[in-house]
């Protein structure tokens, strides 16, 4: 049965999802090398991977709640959503650089991603 009211979404798998989207950022974060860097660059890294990540699965989340998947269901597919999404924007910064000619970013954006 889908929700027609936020009151009355469950509040625990509500809390799963979030979880699961900061994981899935905390991973994506320790994924990209780090190393040499800056502690402002890190920083802002960890907040955009944050900030994306627990937005697409939590905008998922609801969204297939809203269909009326089953709870459990929607957790699980929004936090691979979510951790997915997150890799998507290191595909759209290469295609941008690219399209752009900007060869020493695309290079630099190429050996983060790794």
């Amino acid at each position: 049965m889908p929700y027609n009211n936020f009151n009355d979404i469950n509040l625990l798998s509500t809390v799963i999802a979030f979880i699961a989207g900061a994981w899935g950022a905390i991973l994506s974060f320790l994924r990209r090398d780090i190393k040499s860097f800056g502690i402002l660059k890190n920083i802002s890294f960890f907040f955009m991977d944050m900030f994306v990540n627990i937005g697409l699965t939590m905008l998922v989340y609801l969204g297939l709640i809203g269909y009326g998947i089953n709870d459990l269901l929607a957790v699980a597919v929004s936090g691979f959503i979510g951790h997915q999404g997150t890799r998507s924007f290191y595909l759209i910064e290469l295609i941008i650089t690219e399209k752009l000619g900007a060869k020493a970013t695309f290079e630099e954006i190429k050996k983060d991603s790794k």
